[in-house]
């Protein structure tokens, strides 16, 4: 697994990591999916990277395409993270971090990183871990 300074670009600052694993609705409730994510918060961007031996590249979502992020109504802890292209992303958090990564989150949002990162923000890298959970 690469460290949250592999993924940093310059001026960018890291922030935070969580454990955290997709929440899918399932059958009247959330259900967690199966690889866990190792999510990376910049100051640029929140980097989500799977705990897997096979590398897979990382979905990016920069801060200006935060929405907002809210509770995850359930049992367990959770946030809903909504970005301004209309998707959601449910994520449990290990152990009792949902309020930091929040509040982090809340902080990020909206704000636009003075550096170009790699081209334009690409949601062709969210739509892929949302397919690879989506499926059963």
């Amino acid at each position: 697994m690469l460290t949250a300074e592999h993924f940093l670009v310059d001026g960018e600052t890291f922030i935070d990591d969580y454990n955290v694993e997709i929440a899918r609705w399932s059958s009247s409730h959330w259900a967690s999916t199966i690889p866990p994510l190792y999510a990376i918060l910049t100051t640029y961007r929140v980097i989500l990277q799977p705990h897997t031996r096979k590398h897979y590249e990382p979905a990016v979502i920069p801060t200006s395409y935060i929405g907002n992020v809210t509770e995850l109504n359930s049992q367990r802890h959770g946030i809903m993270l909504h970005l301004r292209t209309g998707h959601r992303i449910g994520m449990f958090v290990s152990g009792d971090h949902n309020h930091e990564l929040m509040q982090n989150l809340r902080q990020m949002r909206g704000s636009k990183p003075n550096y170009k990162i790699d081209g334009d923000f690409n949601i062709n890298t969210i739509q892929r871990i949302i397919d690879f959970f989506a499926t059963p």
